[in-house]
């Protein structure tokens, strides 16, 4: 069995709200960097996020950009001083005798700032950022496809805070398990980007008992279901 966890809001609350720095950063490459006027700029991202489930993906197939300038140009901002340390994540991670690994649309950078901010680099056996899946991202079978070639014949246990990428997984065989605080960011911060994953997840929830197998607030409440996620794995 293995244990792939997701990086943004998954292993720090969604209502550190880092999302909307990562959401300026996106809006501000697509306007600084590519030239594109901010409103043009909303409507490209809206377009890309619906037809290719990222921002990264439509700006790729469409405008040839590079997928690691573009990481690098987004994720530049701080971490530390808006992620806290979780101790109880930390400890849970370090008892389960699994493999633990990442699963990420970001960067290795940045992941291994958020997951250094949390305490829980060290307890992280791999991470399987944008470029170790060959630029091909959740919610696209091969990301997970990626992962679980590297360990043939093993279980996984998913978790994740976007519903969008749960249906995937399911098909894989994979238990899921989501990450949902119920956290909704002040008005100022939903732009019309963000508002996709807001409606993705309300057309999807109404279905989500036919991939989605446990339901927790934050991370760390995962060490309370565990038993009960083995349990199911090992069926």
């Amino acid at each position: 069995m293995i244990l792939i966890l997701d990086c943004d809001n998954t292993l720090y609350p969604a209502s550190t709200n880092l999302m909307a720095l990562n959401d300026a950063g996106i809006a501000g490459y697509i306007t600084n960097v590519l030239g594109i006027p901010p409103r043009e700029a909303n409507e490209l991202r809206l377009g890309y996020l619906r037809k290719y489930g990222t921002t990264i993906a439509g700006l790729m197939a469409e405008r040839n950009v590079d997928p690691d300038e573009f990481m690098e140009y987004v994720h530049s901002y701080d971490v530390d001083s808006l992620v806290e340390p979780n101790p109880r994540l930390r400890e849970f991670l370090l008892a389960v005798n699994v493999p633990r690994v990442v699963l990420t649309s970001a960067n290795r950078a940045h992941t291994e700032k958020v997951a250094q901010a949390v305490g829980v680099l060290d307890c992280i056996d791999a991470i399987y950022d944008l470029k170790a899946v060959d630029y091909i991202g959740k919610p696209h079978p091969h990301a997970y496809e990626k992962v679980l070639g590297d360990f043939p014949g093993e279980r996984a246990v998913f978790v994740d805070d976007r519903m969008l990428n749960f249906p995937p997984a399911h098909e894989l065989g994979m238990t899921n398990v989501w990450v949902d605080e119920g956290y909704h960011p002040p008005p100022s911060d939903i732009t019309p980007a963000l508002s996709v994953f807001h409606d993705e997840m309300r057309s999807l929830v109404a279905d989500s008992d036919a991939f989605v197998d446990f339901t927790i607030r934050r991370i760390e409440e995962l060490a309370d279901i565990w038993p009960q996620v083995v349990e199911k794995v090992e069926r």
